[in-house]
């Protein structure tokens, strides 16, 4: 049996670290899950919005060229760990501009376009260059400031396109493994959320999702991805009623082990030790109805006592469909639910920003 601390210590070769992003599919795929999870949702405007923006963005990304960090930048990078093109770096240089006028112009060319949007597209073509710079420069801090909320998705759209294109030019082993294991290796971002992949060497493991280059990167199971604990970790979940159900790691492994006792066993390395950590002493499962209900939902979110942040997970088991920009945006009710619990947010969500103040 597996103590708490050993699940630090599974094999780490065995494990694929990374999931580089798809060039060819990378936004459809997002845009066509936008447009699945639009049917019958309270913000399906909104979504379908957004759907149509991460279309455009899969064209210009079909059609934009990407130019790669020189040969003795990436060597630095690997040498001292660090993120490959870091998006607080420089990097960007202004070249994300020229991406932007072509995503306008795919976005404003959809029949039936609200008023409103087309006002805002039209606004921020008005917008000059350094202006345009100094909001993107806020974006990429995480924060938005000075940025109005209803234009910033628009600019980040362009910003993703510039990131996800140039990762997409690496090979996984030309990303250093970073001293920080919460932050892209890749540009450095914060991940957006978490998922748990299925299907070959990637099945059943848990793999963080940057909303700024579109990398995954592999963490532990059972661990806060803002701090790194992992002895206060909870699962909270709202059914299609409304209804709200938390369960703690422990509960929740023994509740997944329960379901899963016909997996394979590659598939589920971390989870079955998970599932030793939540042993009874009589060495049976310990289950309760919370943690089933947890268990059964594609869609959670990860809170830490710790921290009092949280982040959601997404488990392609229970929805293979899952994708964690898309499937984020679409789960605000289980945001509105932290929130009143007292947990924050570990950061936001690249399509969706709130004003703030200039400080």
């Amino acid at each position: 049996m597996l103590e708490p601390g050993q699940i630090e210590s599974l094999d780490r070769t065995s494990i694929p670290r990374l999931r580089m992003p798809q060039r060819a599919e990378v936004f459809s795929v997002r845009a066509a899950r936008l447009r699945q999870l639009a049917d019958g949702h309270p913000l399906g405007d909104y979504l379908r919005l957004m759907a149509a923006l991460v279309d455009a963005q899969q064209r210009v990304l079909d059609n934009f060229q990407p130019e790669r960090p020189s040969v003795e930048s990436i060597e630095q990078a690997q040498r001292h760990c660090m993120p490959l093109v870091p998006a607080t770096g420089g990097y960007d240089a202004g070249r994300w501009q020229p991406l932007l006028t072509p995503l306008l112009d795919v976005v404003a060319a959809q029949p039936d376009l609200p008023a409103p949007v087309r006002g805002v597209l039209d606004r921020i073509r008005a917008t000059d260059p350094a202006t345009l710079e100094a909001g993107a420069l806020s974006l990429l801090a995480g924060h938005g400031k000075g940025v109005d909320a209803a234009s910033a998705p628009f600019l980040m759209a362009a910003l993703q396109v510039l990131w996800t294109g140039v990762a997409s030019t690496f090979d996984a082993g030309e990303v250093p493994m970073l001293d920080v294991p919460n932050v892209c290796p890749v540009c450095g971002t914060l991940p957006v959320a978490s998922v748990v992949r299925i299907g070959g060497a990637h099945e059943g493991y848990r793999y963080l999702a940057c909303g700024l280059c579109s990398t995954e990167w592999h963490m532990v199971r059972v661990k806060c991805t803002h701090c790194e604990a992992s002895e206060h970790v909870a699962y909270h979940v709202v059914d299609k009623s409304g209804d709200a159900a938390v369960s703690n790691a422990q509960a929740l492994a023994a509740a997944n082990a329960n379901a899963n006792a016909n997996a394979n066993a590659n598939a589920n390395a971390e989870a079955e030790a998970e599932a030793d950590v939540a042993k009874a002493a009589d060495g049976r499962p310990k289950l309760d109805e919370a943690a089933k209900r947890v268990a059964s939902s594609p869609i959670r979110a990860e809170s830490c006592d710790d921290c009092h942040s949280y982040r959601k997970i997404f488990y392609q088991d229970k929805d293979p469909f899952v994708e964690p920009v898309a499937d984020d945006l679409a789960s605000l009710a289980l945001d509105v639910l932290m929130g009143e619990a007292g947990y924050a947010r570990a950061n936001g969500n690249p399509l969706l920003w709130q004003n703030t103040e200039d400080a």
